[in-house]
C-alpha cells in the first residue's frame, strides 16, 4: 500500500533528525584541518605584524597558543502522529514534527612570552647544528645562511645596524653559492659526535666538483680534507673548523623587517628610516598601502595602513616560511609548551 505523501514527509524529517546524531567523527575531521589552518595563518599575521613593529622601531608582541577546547551539543527531538477516523483526512492523515539545536562553545588559552622565555626563545642565537640540519633535510642552504647566520669565518653577511644597511661580503656570497651547488649535487651532510654530555657537529663536503672545491677553499679548508668541525663565532681556532657566528630569532625579524616598503610620510615624520638601497637582491619584500589583496598570503594592519606578502612572490614566501620554521625551533628547542587542541563532543 502506498503511504500518503504527509506520511512520507514525516518520516522523511525524522530519519534526517537522526543522522545528524552521528556527526562526531565528521566534526573532528572539519575541526582538525579548519584549527591547523586558522593556526597557522595566525601565527604567520603575528611573525608578519611583529617585523612590521620592529621597521617602525615599536615593541614586538609574542603570544603563544597554549590551549584550544571546542564543545559541541547537538540536541534533537521528534515527534510523528497517525490521525484516525473519524477526525482523519487526507490534510492530516499523518504528522509529523521536529526540532534541532546546535552550540558550539570555543575557548582559546594565549600565553605571553616574557622573562625567561622571551630570552631564551628570541634572544639567544640560533644554534649552527639546526641551521645545517635544515640544509640536510633539503631547505635551500644558502637562503638559511642569509636569514640565520651574521657570518661565517668572518666573512660577514648583509645586515642592517642602526637603520644602515651593510652588504654582505663578496666570500660570503660566493660562499652560499658554492655551498647551494654542492647541495644540489648531494656533496653537503653532516656528522654528529658525542663524548659524554657534550656533542660536536662536522660539516661534511664529499666529492670533487668544482662547487665543492671552491667551498673547501673559501672555507680555508685544505684539497683533502672532507669534513670540518663547526663552532661558534666569529672566527675559527683552528684548521678543520669552520666558525659560524648565528642570529637570533629577533635579529632575523629585525632583518627582514628592514626590507619592508613604507610611506614617504612616515619617513619625514621620524616615525621611521627610508629603506636602504644596499641589500642587493631582497630576500622579502612586503608591500604597504591602504587596503592589502584579497588573496595576500599574509597580512596586517598597522597605523591606518595594511603590510602584506603577494600571493605571487614565491622568494618572499619562501622567505617568510623558513624565518617561521627558525622561529618554531627556536621556540621548541627552549622547553616551550605545545598548543593542546581538546574537542570534548555530547
Amino acid at each position: 500500500m502506498t503511504r500518503p505523501a504527509p506520511f512520507r514527509r514525516a518520516w522523511l524529517a525524522l530519519l534526517l533528525l537522526a543522522g545528524c546524531t552521528g556527526n562526531g567523527p565528521q566534526q573532528l575531521d572539519t575541526d582538525q584541518v579548519g584549527y591547523a589552518q586558522a593556526l597557522g595563518d595566525g601565527l604567520k599575521r603575528q611573525m608578519l605584524l611583529n617585523m612590521v613593529r620592529l621597521r617602525y622601531a615599536d615593541v614586538p608582541t609574542f603570544l603563544s597558543v597554549s590551549q584550544v577546547i571546542t564543545g559541541y551539543t547537538l540536541q534533537t527531538t521528534g515527534q510523528v502522529g497517525l490521525n484516525a477516523y473519524p477526525t482523519a483526512n487526507p490534510g492530516n492523515y499523518a504528522t509529523g514534527s521536529g526540532t534541532m539545536q546546535y552550540t558550539t562553545r570555543p575557548t582559546f588559552t594565549f600565553t605571553p612570552m616574557t622573562g625567561e622565555q622571551f630570552a631564551q626563545s628570541y634572544l639567544r642565537p640560533l644554534a649552527a647544528a639546526e641551521l645545517l640540519s635544515l640544509a640536510q633535510s633539503g631547505a635551500p642552504v644558502d637562503l638559511l645562511f642569509r636569514l640565520g647566520v651574521q657570518s661565517v669565518n668572518g666573512m660577514p653577511n648583509g645586515a642592517t645596524r642602526g637603520g644602515e644597511a651593510q652588504e654582505a661580503s663578496g666570500g660570503f656570497l660566493a660562499l652560499i653559492g658554492a655551498l647551494r651547488q654542492a647541495q644540489a649535487a648531494g656533496a653537503v651532510g653532516l656528522r654528529f659526535e658525542r663524548h659524554g654530555g657534550a656533542g660536536r657537529v662536522f660539516l661534511l663536503l664529499d666529492g670533487d666538483t668544482p662547487a665543492v672545491r671552491q667551498a673547501r677553499s673559501l672555507l680555508g679548508l685544505g684539497h683533502a680534507e672532507r669534513e670540518a668541525e663547526v663552532v661558534y663565532g666569529r672566527t675559527r681556532a683552528g684548521r678543520g673548523q669552520v666558525a659560524i657566528l648565528t642570529r637570533s630569532v629577533l635579529q632575523v625579524l629585525y632583518e627582514l623587517g628592514a626590507q619592508i616598503e613604507v610611506a614617504e610620510a612616515d619617513v619625514a615624520r621620524g616615525d621611521t628610516r627610508a629603506t636602504e638601497d644596499g641589500f642587493g637582491e631582497r630576500l622579502i619584500r612586503v608591500r604597504q598601502g591602504t587596503r592589502a589583496p584579497a588573496d595576500a598570503y599574509a597580512a596586517v594592519p598597522y597605523r591606518q595602513r595594511w603590510f602584506w606578502v603577494e600571493q605571487g612572490d614565491y622568494r618572499s614566501k619562501a622567505s617568510f616560511t623558513f624565518a617561521y620554521i627558525l622561529q618554531v625551533l627556536a621556540e621548541s628547542g627552549r622547553g616551550q609548551p605545545t598548543p593542546v587542541v581538546t574537542i570534548p563532543a555530547q
